[in-house]
Order: C-alpha cells, then structure tokens, then sequence
C-alpha cells in the first residue's frame, strides 16, 4: 500500500546530488525553490513512485495522491 511520505528538505538534496542535476529529484528541489521564492509555504512528498510538491495535504488529498499512485502500480 503507498503511503504520502513527506521529504525533508536535506534528504532530498542529497538525494539530488547523489542523482545527478538532471535527475527527478533535482527537478523537485529546483521546484521547490521557484515556488519558496514566491514566498509559499511548500513540501515534497514521496507517493509511491511519484513525487509531489505543495502545501500540507488534508485527509482527501493524501486519499487521493495514495488511490492514484495504487492505481499506477496495478497498471
């Protein structure tokens, strides 16, 4: 079953820097920063295979990012 797993700023730069610039990972720090410029308050999130940037979820949208992720791994 995937889970929302919240990623904390300094493992995903290591992981960043272990992967590479062009990796996934360094797409999502680089994200990160252009929207934390824009001074909002903003995470990345591990779904399963996927990762996700944005707010805090509430209970449905960590419902929803969890059944889509599911989906996926069925496919």
């Amino acid at each position: 079953m995937a889970e929302v797993v919240l990623l904390p700023d300094q493992e995903l730069e290591e992981l960043a820097r272990k992967n590479g610039a062009g990796s996934v990972e360094a797409m999502v720090l680089a994200r990160l920063r252009r929207m934390r410029a824009k001074d909002r308050q903003v995470f990345a999130f591990r779904v399963g295979d996927y990762f996700v940037t944005g707010p805090l979820p509430d209970a449905r949208s960590e419902a929803r990012m969890i059944k889509l992720a599911e989906e996926d791994e069925e496919e």
